[in-house]
């Protein structure tokens, strides 16, 4: 299965990068010398979004620059929370409706789609984390440890306040002085008057491979199927 879903990564990846300058692809080392210069960021555009909504591929250029900036405070004031009905919802999805039957926050995820509700502290503080720490310098059979975006998939029917879209993305991450590891995550947008991140699913990669089954360019509503290229 790992070999399965690093080689659908992969493929993934290059397909959203096709039109970006690419340099040559670095050993399977964990890191390149940290004075080495690194390149600009992947740019994304409206232009060459996936999904025929402009509104919300204006929304995820945002989030996606702030990502690659490590704006956390940008990020934070694109995301939504809300208030969770557990007797609205699959409430085994969402361990803390066993105590309460209101939830209210911010929603994140992972590869077992459980959904904790955090408080802004808490969210705030997983994004300062991950985004805070991306490592460029970490390399792969993947390529570098840069933020880079697999494609766009789109949930439910074409009914604003019914449908959501996964920006699903991948980058290398170092916490607290940990060796870097490669994460795959998806913003989930949800719309109530602007289109905002609803949800936000993160985990390191070998995860994801343990968890799932399915081919990986199915997850996130076909997210794979749907790339948006960069251009350099």
């Amino acid at each position: 299965m790992a070999r399965v879903v690093a080689t659908v990564v992969a493929g993934l990846m290059l397909v959203g990068c096709m039109s970006a300058d690419r340099s040559p692809r670095a050993s399977q080392s964990a890191a390149t010398s940290p004075s080495s210069p690194q390149a600009e960021p992947l740019r994304y555009e409206v232009t060459t979004c996936p999904i025929p909504d402009d509104a919300f591929c204006r929304t995820a250029v945002e989030v996606i620059e702030a990502l690659q900036a490590a704006d956390t405070d940008r990020l934070f004031a694109l995301s939504r929370d809300d208030r969770f009905v557990c007797a609205r919802l699959a409430a085994e999805y969402f361990p803390a409706c066993e105590q309460d039957d209101v939830l209210e926050g911010y929603a994140l995820s992972g590869p077992n789609f459980l959904v904790e509700i955090a408080s802004e502290r808490g969210y705030r503080g997983r994004l300062d984390a991950s985004v805070s720490n991306v490592n460029p310098s970490f390399s792969d059979e993947l390529g570098n440890g840069d933020v880079r975006v697999i494609g766009v998939g789109t949930c439910g029917p074409d009914v604003p306040r019914r449908r959501t879209y996964h920006l699903a993305w991948t980058a290398a991450v170092s916490e607290a002085g940990a060796p870097a590891a490669r994460l795959l995550g998806s913003f989930e947008f949800t719309f109530k008057d602007d289109w905002r991140i609803g949800l936000w699913y993160l985990g390191p990669l070998d995860e994801w491979e343990r968890e799932q089954t399915a081919r990986l360019e199915l997850a996130f509503c076909e997210a794979g199927r749907m790339p948006w290229p960069a251009t350099s």
